[in-house]
């Protein structure tokens, strides 16, 4: 890095940028409340059904070719139709029927054989799953719970290491990230399955690790100092000496996504598309968000803390 990047003024970005990221986290969880998350079989209950139909190379199969086929069933609008297998197959094509309400597969399988006329060796049933709906509301209370029971352990954890104003600091980086994240994924009306908690919960992290090395330095700057009045440079310079390794980190794992994303069917592209938000937003918030939510409680309520540290001393 040159010596320009190394002391970029983060305190001041902050307080244009802590102002607009609040705005997201509102913004995200208006969208939580008044719009209606795009939620797989996983919490809605109902049947997916996973086939394989091997490749005409002088015919590529669409979506809509497998909606005219169930078109035959009368069953249009109940059904689903999600491609599952990379752009780059030219031996086969996988795709996924979803749908809220129970289907016989093998009624299916003949629809597609005689509207698309291939022969009974060119497709091949590879899963059925079926989700009742008492199951899918247990997937969503264990989800819930795994989501708070997380940011929970988060919060005692930070806490027992740094102090109360790097808890609180860090846990709104992370509802920060999580609920922007879930505020894309509504807004653009993207299936949330258990891969996406799971990805969610690989956010909270990723996140937290990005967030506990600028914590770590700011507090090994603090313990260095004679003159704690400072705390705003202190936090500046902090967060500028762990600059390059925060944008090493996050740019080999964002390449490494992106590669996944490229090269992956639905499934995958889904999963890391989620992983790819939530880095590039963990990234930000652990500076803008974390280290200027610290720096201003501590320049605010700092004495309190100093005032307990020196009582302690005396002890």
């Amino acid at each position: 890095m040159t010596n320009n990047l190394k002391n970029i003024n983060f305190i001041n970005l902050g307080k244009y940028l802590f102002p607009f990221s609040m705005v997201m986290i509102f913004a995200s969880v208006l969208l939580l409340f008044f719009s209606e998350m795009n939620l797989g079989i996983d919490f809605t209950s109902g049947t997916r059904f996973d086939l394989t139909i091997l490749s005409d190379k002088n015919k590529v199969l669409k979506i809509s070719d497998l909606k005219k086929a169930i078109d035959t069933l009368g069953l249009e609008n109940e059904f689903i139709i999600k491609e599952l297998s990379s752009e780059k197959t030219l031996d086969y094509q996988m795709f996924s029927i979803i749908s809220q309400n129970n289907f016989d597969e093998q009624t299916m399988i003949n629809a597609f054989k005689n509207s698309l006329k291939i022969s009974n060796d060119s497709i091949k049933p590879n899963q059925t799953a079926t989700i009742s709906p008492k199951m899918g509301k247990e997937l969503i209370r264990s989800a819930s719970i795994s989501l708070g029971l997380a940011i929970l352990l988060i919060l005692i954890y930070v806490t027992i290491r740094f102090n109360s104003f790097f808890a609180v600091s860090g846990i709104l980086a992370l509802v920060h990230d999580v609920s922007i994240t879930v505020g894309i994924f509504i807004l653009f009306r993207l299936e949330v399955n258990l891969p996406i908690i799971a990805a969610f919960l690989t956010i909270l992290g990723y996140s937290l690790n990005d967030t506990i090395v600028v914590f770590d330095r700011i507090r090994e700057n603090l313990n260095k100092s004679k003159k704690k009045d400072n705390v705003t440079d202190i936090t500046n310079s902090s967060i500028n000496q762990t600059l390059t390794r925060t944008i090493l980190t996050s740019l080999t794992t964002l390449i490494v996504l992106l590669i996944l994303y490229l090269i992956g069917n639905y499934l995958i592209k889904l999963f890391t598309f989620a992983l790819i938000i939530g880095v590039a937003i963990g990234t930000y918030s652990s500076i803008f968000v974390a280290g200027f939510c610290f720096n201003m409680l501590y320049n605010k309520y700092g004495h309190i803390l100093n005032t307990e540290e020196t009582e302690q001393e005396k002890l």
